[in-house]
């Protein structure tokens, strides 16, 4: 599914009218310095079937002891910080920052920034104890603990209808080829919607986990049975297309944090490579990244700006 709208600009002025034009302040960004098949968190361009959880264990049992109270508590951000591949993917608030990536490095290609409208975000930063590897389960089984979820969800749906149409074409797409499945195209009544995902459970035989989904509202209950659907295809071309993000803020665990103004997308994954597709609203493709990068290090915007470590400090000097 693609949504966004696309320019090209050629110098930091041309990208700040661009800004100016296309209200981009109204959105969370992110540079990347080539085009790449997809976007998506470092986990899954690696290595589909890494175990992430593992390996955050792993990370927080050599090191834990030596960090302050506040980097255990956020230690899934903090990994992502320090090169663990994890299920997180990295935007900004600032997009002079997300301009900086997307010109550093592979200098013989295009680079490109990507914008997510804000709307589209549903914070999970005040639910720690979900922020972690394993909440697609969580979700899966409606967990009652998901419930703040799920009201972000609806308040989410509720707050214009044309996010409701988006969701209904990404189910059209992950689901309609089950055998007697209809084109949803209507988005009046949901719970029509219900009923024919339901009517598709005998297809799915004993596999079905048990979903407890009667505190949820009509769209939660959707947003669960899709999920539940998205489990038992397994097809490992199959998209989690929702208009939707979880977003993950953690405190200023590293000056890096600060610095780079870190909103963190939390990508839903299963098994068999099955994961959320991060599809931009808009899209501007940079040229002339030397000039760029040089302009940006004039405002203060540089590698040692951005990292603040010894190691970068040392490379920018």
């Amino acid at each position: 599914m693609k949504r966004q709208q696309e320019r090209r600009v050629e110098s930091l002025l041309d990208y700040i009218q661009v800004m100016k034009e296309e209200r981009l302040e109204e959105c969370i960004s992110r540079g990347e310095n080539a085009r790449y098949p997809q976007i998506c968190a470092a986990a899954f361009r690696r290595n589909g079937s890494l175990d992430i959880q593992a390996m955050v264990d792993e990370f927080q049992s050599y090191i834990g002891n030596s960090l302050t109270e506040m980097q255990n508590r956020h230690f899934l951000a903090f990994s992502q910080h320090y090169g663990l591949p994890t299920n997180l993917l990295d935007f900004s608030y600032s997009p002079l920052i997300s301009l900086y990536f997307a010109c550093s490095g592979n200098e013989e290609k295009e680079g490109y920034v990507y914008f997510l409208s804000k709307e589209r975000l549903i914070d999970i930063t005040r639910n720690l104890d979900l922020v972690k590897p394993g909440l697609f389960s969580q979700l899966l089984l409606a967990a009652p603990k998901t419930e703040a979820l799920y009201d972000g969800i609806t308040k989410f749906f509720c707050q214009d209808e044309r996010y409701v149409a988006e969701f209904l074409e990404g189910i059209d797409r992950m689901i309609g080829r089950l055998p007697r499945n209809e084109r949803v195209r209507s988005m009046d009544d949901l719970e029509f919607l219900i009923k024919i995902l339901d009517r598709n459970r005998p297809f799915a035989g004993e596999l079905e986990p048990e979903i407890k989904t009667k505190y949820l509202g009509a769209f939660g209950h959707i947003f669960c049975r899709v999920l539940s659907y998205a489990f038992l295809i397994r097809d490992k071309d199959a998209k989690l297309e929702f208009p939707f993000y979880f977003t993950y803020e953690p405190a200023n665990i590293t000056a890096r944090v600060s610095n780079q103004s870190s909103i963190l997308i939390y990508q839903l994954y299963g098994i068999d490579n099955l994961r959320q597709a991060i599809i931009p609203d808009f899209e501007v493709t940079i040229a002339n990244k030397e000039e760029i990068l040089s302009d940006l290090d004039h405002l203060g915007i540089n590698e040692k700006f951005i990292f603040n470590d010894y190691d970068h400090i040392a490379s920018y000097i």
